[in-house]
């Protein structure tokens, strides 16, 4: 079968041509439009095979990927040769069919594309925030080669998380797919605020007074901006207020967490006597 004349594109094609070539024959005689089954299977056929990688090399070299054995025993058919071998790979040829990703007809499966490279990337809770365009240069082993690539960290997006960039990773061997990008997020530590994920927590002393009577905090956000909080009578250690939608963004959300602030009542332990004294006095008197 003659894959390339079927979808009616020459061997120079690129993946783009083949791609648009399917499209519109399979469009043409897709039999729930009143197409030809057979014709639409061969189609379908040509394109699994041209869109692969491993057998359109196969293809171009004079074989077809239909008859390529999945293990040792398996003749290999390449054009006017044929390969045949009860064992495996004669010493020596392995490395040469794996170059040619013949590794399949020998019990492999053959690679579908290069290698995908990690990198970290730290950034900071205002990243988080706001997010962040980062231009990294990454450098391609075995090739040495740098790339630069400029990465688009969203608001909202969790330590831990990774964004995978297609195409963007190794490309040593020139026969395969590029491998992919993975970029690993990590985020550091923030001086004044804790995150529990969409939410931000900030810890607050107040002395005792404060607590028993109530107060008021001046608190600057994570974006800057000033609140005044109302700490009310009679807050306890340990309690949490709330300021609603000032956390971080909510990723694919266009709604924030909250900012959350932890009340520590500070218990003065060096009272003099005569402090005690009153300090009984008014207890007595509750």
């Amino acid at each position: 079968m003659d894959y390339y004349s079927t979808l009616g594109v020459g061997k120079n094609a690129t993946d783009d041509d083949i791609k648009k070539a399917y499209r519109k024959l399979a469009m043409k005689h897709h039999p729930d439009r009143g197409g030809d089954e057979a014709t639409f299977k061969k189609i379908s056929e040509a394109y699994d095979v041209l869109s692969d990688p491993q057998k359109k090399q196969i293809v171009d070299l004079g074989g077809d990927p239909k008859n390529q054995g999945g293990g040792y025993g398996n003749s290999f058919n390449q054009g006017p040769f044929e390969f045949h071998f009860s064992g495996g790979a004669p010493p020596g040829m392995e490395d040469l069919f794996d170059r040619f990703n013949f590794g399949a007809g020998f019990g492999r499966r053959p690679a579908q594309k290069n290698k995908t490279l990690n990198i970290a990337i730290d950034i900071t809770l205002e990243d988080v925030l706001n997010g962040k365009d980062i231009n990294a240069e990454i450098t391609i082993p075995g090739s040495g080669k740098h790339r630069m690539i400029n990465i688009a960290i969203p608001a909202g997006i969790e330590h831990g998380q990774q964004i995978r960039y297609e195409g963007m990773g190794d490309d040593a061997v020139r026969e395969l797919r590029p491998g992919d990008l993975i970029v690993n997020i990590n985020v550091r530590p923030h001086s004044r605020f804790r995150r529990e994920h969409s939410d931000i927590v900030i810890e607050k002393i107040v002395t005792v007074w404060d607590a028993i009577i109530g107060s008021s905090l001046d608190i600057e956000t994570l974006d800057g901006k000033m609140l005044t909080i109302n700490v009310p009578q009679g807050t306890k250690h340990g309690t949490i207020l709330s300021c609603r939608g000032e956390g971080l963004p909510i990723m694919r959300s266009r709604n924030r967490g909250n900012l959350l602030i932890m009340i520590k009542v500070d218990m003065p332990t060096n009272l003099s006597a005569l402090q005690l004294d009153k300090v009984k006095l008014l207890r007595d008197t509750l």
